[in-house]
């Protein structure tokens, strides 16, 4: 028998609306409140992340079956016992079947919260959703199943599922936020273990040794590990999970995504624990709902661990998801490789821990860059559709938010060591603007001239700044720590300036203003370190037959900053 069923126990951590606090409900409760509820709380953002793509999982599974009343489509056959779709749409009933599904999402958005059709679907697969189980425990194989496929597995702790302490076996997490007086590290709760068990899946690294299959496989360190997280977020978890999901084809031109919809929505649950380690050999990641329940080792728990015990499990790796153009995934930022193996074609591009999200405009929107175009986030092109059917939304100002999880940079293990969460609001009418002379372009034009003044301009005159201090011509440390210090400094700024523009606004007006902000925070910088210069700053060296010392150096910049913000003057 089946123990802790995730649709009755309370493991889903939420803000409450109407009190402002976290607890824990079900996954059926989830679904029947989620308008609310404000938010995801887990212990982490990244594991929120993993966690609402699971539940994502669910609603594109049950509702690319079923329409917002809870019939099922007419093209479709569905089995009466588990709700499963039979076969894909038929190639002729294609578009007819995408106006349903976009159909059906405007009628959820419409109702404000999700029918009772969510409940019956998950009540179909109840024996799926237990977190102990001896036939189809909830995202892992069997023990027997694991012996057979990796000759048991290797071993793994509760401090190297746990995100907040990624312990490894060789190495003691100094900073963790638990001691480990008694194993206290190693110890879950079922609620932990199970949001943890998820977010391990899209987490993963490659520390570990044992794996399914042969030696030559590309194995997987998990699918969000490598992805530069977006997602949007709502007014309360009913809109953030409906905004997120993209039920039907982002614009009339997607072509590419006209199989995503004709291919039958198939989740994790669905299909047996040796089923779901197939996939990755089968190059089966064809549909949103696998993608989103994705795993990334083969993993067997104790099937009678409880809590208050050291938890511990066996793992064997799996194959990679391929990476590579890969746009089935919409929530996350693609950059096109310059060089390699996949020169020429799209990856995932993580977010940078030390670079703002609004710093890669271009890349979040899919933008030019130095004559580069990106390919623009699926959930991005997704809101832009929705948006121009929903005049509520055209009013809304939309909060985009950015999740990566950080690595220690070893290609031996890819450990875990922190995660990186960033947010960017927008007026709608702003964010999906994005013709030639709309407010995207213009934006993205005053963030790449941004970076050009402080990196050229700025640059420059730090450069003189160093070569008068005597430092070695080739040390970059001083420049490149105050370019650093520089876009701190404006980065609220910015964030406040963007969030306040209107699609009414004069481009040009808001334009300049951004430029006053920065040519003002340009000059405060340069002129703080001209004030604290030294006489050594002051006597200077000789460079190319010429004197060069901090007054020389001070004025220049300044000559410059007046000819690039003032070119009329």
């Amino acid at each position: 028998m089946g123990r802790y069923n995730l649709l009755d126990e309370k493991w889903i951590a939420v803000i409450c609306e109407d009190r402002g606090q976290t607890e824990l409900v079900s996954l059926k409760e989830l679904f029947a409140n989620a308008h609310h509820f404000y938010d995801l709380a887990g212990e982490m953002k990244t594991q929120d992340f993993a966690v609402m793509r699971v539940l994502l999982a669910v609603l594109h599974t049950v509702f690319s079956r079923f329409d917002a009343e809870g019939e099922p489509y007419e093209l479709l056959e569905i089995d009466e016992e588990r709700f499963r779709q039979e076969e894909p749409v038929s190639e002729e009933d294609l578009e007819k079947y995408e106006d349903m599904l976009f159909d059906t999402w405007m009628d959820l958005w419409e109702e404000g919260e999700f029918p009772e059709i969510v409940q019956e679907y998950l009540e179909r697969w109840r024996d799926h959703f237990y977190l102990f189980d001896d036939r189809y425990p909830f995202y892992q194989v069997t023990a027997a199943e694991m012996n057979e496929l990796a000759a048991g597995g290797g071993q793994f702790f509760g401090k190297n599922l746990n995100r907040t302490v990624s312990e490894s076996n060789n190495k003691v997490a100094l900073f963790s936020p638990i001691g480990d007086i008694k194993k206290e590290k190693d110890k879950l709760s079922y609620d932990q273990l199970a949001r943890w068990i998820i977010t391990f899946q899209g987490y993963t690294g490659t520390g570990d040794k044992v794996f399914v299959g042969s030696s030559k496989m590309q194995w997987s360190k998990g699918w969000l590990y490598d992805l530069g997280g977006i997602y949007l977020q709502g007014k309360n978890l009913f809109e953030t999970l409906l905004l997120n999901c993209k039920l039907s084809v982002a614009n009339d031109k997607a072509d590419e995504e006209i199989q995503y919809i004709q291919t039958v929505q198939i989740p994790s649950w669905e299909r047996s624990p040796i089923e779901n380690v197939d996939v990755y050999f089968k190059n089966q990641v064809n549909n949103l709902a696998t993608l989103y329940s994705s795993w990334s080792r083969a993993v067997s728990f104790d099937q009678n661990f409880q809590e208050g015990e050291a938890f511990s499990c066996h793992i064997a790796k799996l194959p990679e998801i391929n990476h590579v153009n890969n746009f089935l995934e919409p929530m996350t930022c693609w950059m096109r490789a310059n060089t390699g193996p996949n020169k020429g074609n799209n990856l995932p591009k993580k977010h940078r821990p030390e670079e703002a999200m609004w710093r890669n405009f271009s890349i979040l929107m899919g933008l030019e860059k130095e004559g580069e175009k990106s390919h623009r986030p699926g959930i991005l092109q997704w809101y832009s559709r929705i948006s121009e059917s929903l005049k509520e939304i055209a009013r809304y100002k939309i909060t985009i938010c950015g999740v990566s999880m950080r690595d220690d940079g070893n290609a031996m293990s890819w450990s875990p060591t922190d995660e990186i969460v960033d947010t960017i609001n927008l007026e709608t009418a702003v964010a999906v603007d994005v013709g030639d002379d709309g407010w995207l372009v213009r934006i993205n034009h005053l963030v790449n001239e941004t970076r050009h003044k402080i990196n050229r301009t700025l640059g420059i005159f730090l450069h003189r700044v160093s070569m008068i201090r005597s430092f070695d011509a080739k040390d970059s440390r001083l420049e490149n720590r105050g370019r650093e210090e520089l876009y701190q400094r404006i980065d609220v700024a910015f964030r406040d300036w963007i969030g306040k523009i209107r699609a009414s606004d004069s481009m040009d007006e808001k334009s300049n203003e951004w430029y006053r902000v920065l040519e003002k925070a340009l000059m405060t910088y340069a002129t703080e370190i001209f004030e604290s210069a030294t006489v050594r700053d002051f006597k200077g060296i000789s460079e190319d037959d010429k004197e060069l010392n901090i007054a020389a150096a001070y004025n220049a910049f300044r000559n410059q900053i007046y000819k690039e913000f003032h070119r009329e003057g």
